[in-house]
């Protein structure tokens, strides 16, 4: 999720192992641990666009990774930085739970992160919450700044305890989802093979839906107010390309295609306005749309170099009107 969000998540954890005297230190040193796993971002290669997507919610962002993330954050701090009478175990371990909770938090969305390293190169997504989501981060923050202010503990559980909530309503809009979804493709006599559900931006309401057939993805938006029935909004459907054919075998452009299939979760299409690009169809700037947020271009004339990455937002001025109207409800479609 977003830096705010991360860093506001690890200083509550953290400061849910302190006490009174030492509360402000624990939200200092968490906030400070539960971001650090985003440095990750700095990995970069001028040669190869597809580095940063390969190694963004990668080692950092392992389980196994916190407690060494908090020994060094830890140390950091009680040698260079703050006063010397704060407890060097009492740092690491603060820095630990702040670390911890980064990948754990980043799991619960839909991009990916690699929980299990170097067990597993499974990307972990839960497609609970938005990567951004102000229901969840403000009142966060809230309490946390009562808590510095007010100096208790108590606050800092409380806002675990709302994030945690949160959280598991999220998983009971995305299992509705899923759900609904299942009614939709039967109700078109689909025979479904995959589905995958997630939250557009910002909100547990809106629900980006997208299910495999045989041949194609299936790409729907549906809104789940409490105690109602689904609102459905009718997007598109695109075919699911055959990408061993793209390009020659073993070339250095069908490893990327690999490489950006494995970040994508396998859901890769070929954009129809643009050609040949692969989108990753997992995100849009309206949940209902085929517009990919991003995507790769390949060239089977020059196979041995690197593909192209693509950002692909398009300027779309009436989008944020249109996604308020999908929220409120407005002209949704019926389930056919």
């Amino acid at each position: 999720m977003d830096p705010l969000t991360q860093a506001s998540l690890g200083a509550a954890v953290a400061a849910c192992a302190s006490r009174k005297h030492s509360l402000r230190r624990a939200l200092f040193i968490g906030a400070l641990a539960g971001a650090a796993p985003d440095l990750d971002v700095l990995i970069r290669s001028n040669s190869d666009p597809l580095l940063s997507l390969q190694y963004h919610r990668h080692f950092t962002h392992a389980l196994i990774a916190a407690p060494l993330i908090g020994l060094i954050v830890g140390v950091l701090i009680k040698c260079l930085f703050l006063p010397k009478h704060w407890p060097l175990g009492e740092c690491i371990l603060f820095a630990t739970l702040g670390a911890l909770s980064h990948g754990l938090l980043d799991a619960c969305t839909s991009y990916g992160t690699m929980l299990y390293l170097p067990f597993s190169h499974h990307r972990e997504s839960w497609d609970i919450i938005s990567i951004i989501d102000p229901l969840f981060t403000l009142p966060l923050l809230l309490l946390l700044i009562l808590g510095f202010w007010r100096t208790k503990p108590i606050l800092a559980r409380v806002a675990c305890i709302h994030c945690a909530l949160y959280l598991c309503l999220g998983v009971v809009q995305r299992e509705r989802a899923k759900h609904y979804t299942q009614l939709l493709a039967e109700a078109r006599h689909h025979r479904i093979e995959q589905i995958t559900v997630r939250p557009s931006f910002a909100n547990l309401l809106l629900w980006r839906t997208i299910y495999r057939t045989e041949q194609d993805y299936h790409v729907d938006a549906v809104r789940l107010a409490p105690l109602q029935p689904p609102q459905w909004f009718k997007g598109n459907t695109v075919p699911i390309p055959k990408l061993s054919v793209l390009v020659p075998p073993n070339s250095q452009q069908a490893k990327d295609i690999e490489r950006f299939n494995h970040f994508s979760q396998g859901y890769l299409y070929l954009v129809p306005s643009s050609a040949q690009t692969l989108g990753d169809l997992r995100y849009s700037l309206l949940p209902n749309s085929i517009d990919p947020l991003w995507g790769i271009r390949y060239n089977p004339s020059t196979p041995d170099r690197h593909v192209d990455m693509l950002q692909l937002r398009k300027a779309n001025p009436n989008a944020f009107q249109e996604l308020w109207s999908m929220l409120a409800g407005s002209t949704p479609n019926s389930l056919n």
